[in-house]
Parts: structure tokens; C-alpha cells; sequence
């Protein structure tokens, strides 16, 4: 049922009230992005059942208060403005420095994808960052230390295989990201399909990491009794040290959750005089995984690049649309390692 408020003079019903109030609190935390449209009279009347004219006085008093803005001939915004970026800046961890490594990889990709794009696109690394400027769309690959400062500044900004965070901060962060469980449960299959009734041990990276965490969930809903020996990190020496005590459960079938940590684990193997028959898959299809001949579940880079690159179009383009995600489904990659 509508309400009719047409004469305003007359009390203000608290059904009004709690209307407009409810809507200087979506603005004061960030409900509606600074610089967006806002709602049409006609929107807002449907969205909380109130008449066209009582809408139109909300916004008005909105307007009035200094929460919205008219712009004549384009209609009601919110206050502040919309960003105006003229290119993007990749702000990466110092591992993407290795050569060879994921996050090489992933911003040789990135960088090729921007200049086809005619994006201007400039390289920070994140040990040296202590402040994110204004005129570029910031996109990460593990930088935890400059998403915070977004996070603080709410502003738009892009994450690189990582999950959006929760709560208020979700509405200005966009992700790109890996269905890490998904990539698990097919490494899980792939191993069920050679060697069902094999010994499977899994080596993990770290713990806190969820991406680990949710390849292994992932194997372990096809495999359950596989157990787990995690390293301290994903690099190759911390997978070393890990490898060593799995390796003397003596198992038919290692699931690694990263191929360097494969590496790691074959190397660990043949200095003991590799086990006869075992057999290994990894993560990523990082280079080093076509040197080993290893079965991995590999990352489909050039798809993720593709993503991150027209999510930024759009936001150099004046989306301010609520926060995109998108997730991108990995594939296996037989080779002679799980044979």
C-alpha cells in the first residue's frame, strides 16, 4: 500500500521518519558510494512504499542538508566525487620480483594486457608503500599493507586472487580471484581416478593462508583420509623441511598445494633415491611445472589477466557501480608425473 504524504505540512509520520533516517545512515556508511546516482523519486518511493511526492521531499530536505547534490540536466548524486583515474597502478608483493614465479607471471600478463588497452599502467612494489595516490586505480597482489590504507580512505580498488573483505569495506573493493576449493576438489578426482586405493598425503603451504586452506578442504572432500603435513610458507625450502618427515610415511600419492612446493618435494624425494612409483600433482602451472612434467591444477592466467583488466576499464571508465567479483574456475593439466 502507498502512503500519501501530500500535504507535508501535517505531522510527519514516523513510517517518514524512520525512512529518512534510514537513509542519512546508509549515506554516513557508505551504503551509497560518494559521487554515485542516487535514487530516482520514482525508485525511492517504490524501494521503501512511499508516494512520488513524499520521495521528492526527502531528497529535497537530502539536498538541503548537504548529504546529496543536484547536478541540473543529470540528476540527485551523493556528495564527494566520482573518481576520475587516468591509469592504473599495480601495487604487488616483492615475490613477483623472483623470476619465474606466480606473480611475475601474473604482472608480465597484466602489463601486456593494459598496454593493448592503450591503459597507462605503473609497477609499485609493496615494501615501499606508505601511501596510495589518487590518480590511478590501485589493483593488488598481496600488499595487505596498502589495502588497509584504501580501506581506510574508502576508495575503489582491485584484489588479485584474494577474496573481498566483509562488511563496509566490501562495497569498494573488487576481486578477481581463483576458485582455490574447486581447483582441490579436481586435483582430489584426478587422483582418484589413477590410484583410488593409494596412500595420498597431502603437503600444504601455510596455514593461515585460506587460499592453502581451502585446496586442501577441497582435496580432502574427495580424499577425507589423506593427511596433512603444511610447510611454514610457500617457497621451496620451507617445503624441504616439511617434505622430509612426509616422505618417510612412505606415501603412493602426494597432493602439494603450490608446484614449488612439488619441486621441493621431488627434490627431497631423489635425494633419498626417489620412491619408485610415486606420483605427484601441484597448483598454478608455474614454469616450473612443465619442467617437471608435473600434473598440476593450473591457474588459467590469461583469463584472470583479461578479468583484472576489464574490471579496471570500467572503473577508469566512471563505474561506480557496488563492488565486482568475479571468480574464475582452475583446470587440470595432465602430465607424466601422476601417470
Amino acid at each position: 500500500m502507498i502512503i500519501n504524504e501530500n500535504d507535508m505540512a501535517r505531522p510527519r509520520s514516523q513510517k517518514v521518519i524512520e525512512v529518512k533516517e534510514k537513509l542519512i545512515r546508509r549515506i554516513e556508511y557508505g551504503y551509497y558510494l560518494p559521487g554515485s546516482r542516487f535514487l530516482s523519486n520514482r525508485a525511492l518511493g517504490l524501494r521503501f512504499n512511499i508516494s512520488y511526492q513524499t520521495a521528492d521531499t526527502l531528497v529535497r530536505e537530502l539536498v538541503a542538508e548537504g548529504y546529496l547534490t543536484r547536478k541540473p540536466g543529470s540528476g540527485t548524486f551523493l556528495r564527494g566525487e566520482t573518481p576520475q583515474w587516468r591509469g592504473v597502478e599495480l601495487i604487488f608483493n616483492e615475490r613477483a620480483r623472483v623470476k619465474d614465479s606466480f606473480g611475475a607471471l601474473l604482472l608480465a600478463r597484466l602489463k601486456d594486457g593494459f598496454e593493448k588497452a592503450g591503459i597507462q599502467a605503473r609497477i609499485r612494489w609493496g615494501g615501499s608503500v606508505n601511501r596510495v595516490g589518487t590518480s590511478s586505480f590501485p589493483i593488488f597482489w598481496e600488499c595487505l599493507e596498502a589495502q588497509e590504507l584504501i580501506r581506510q580512505a574508502e576508495r575503489y580498488c582491485l584484489l588479485i586472487n584474494q577474496a573481498p573483505p566483509k562488511g563496509l569495506s566490501a562495497v569498494y573493493c573488487d576481486a578477481v580471484s581463483v576458485d582455490d576449493r574447486s581447483g582441490g576438489i579436481a586435483a582430489g578426482e584426478l587422483v582418484r581416478a589413477v590410484a583410488r586405493d593409494a596412500a595420498v598425503m597431502i603437503l600444504g603451504g601455510p596455514r593461515a593462508d585460506q587460499r592453502c586452506l581451502d585446496r586442501v578442504h577441497g582435496f580432502q572432500e574427495v580424499i577425507p583420509r589423506a593427511e596433512i603435513y603444511f610447510a611454514d610458507s610457500w617457497f621451496y625450502d620451507d617445503g624441504l623441511l616439511a617434505a622430509g618427515p612426509l616422505l618417510e610415511k612412505k606415501p603412493d600419492v602426494v597432493f602439494c598445494a603450490n608446484d614449488r612446493l612439488a619441486q621441493a618435494l621431488l627434490d627431497a624425494a631423489g635425494e633419498d633415491g626417489r620412491p619408485a612409483g610415486l606420483r605427484v600433482i601441484g597448483f598454478d602451472d608455474a614454469p616450473v611445472a612443465e619442467q617437471l612434467d608435473l600434473t598440476t591444477i593450473s591457474i588459467p592466467w590469461d583469463e584472470l589477466a583479461k578479468n583484472v583488466v576489464e574490471v579496471a576499464q570500467k572503473r577508469i571508465s566512471g563505474d561506480t557501480s557496488t563492488a565486482i567479483t568475479r571468480i574464475l574456475a582452475p583446470r587440470p593439466v595432465v602430465r607424466g608425473s601422476l601417470s
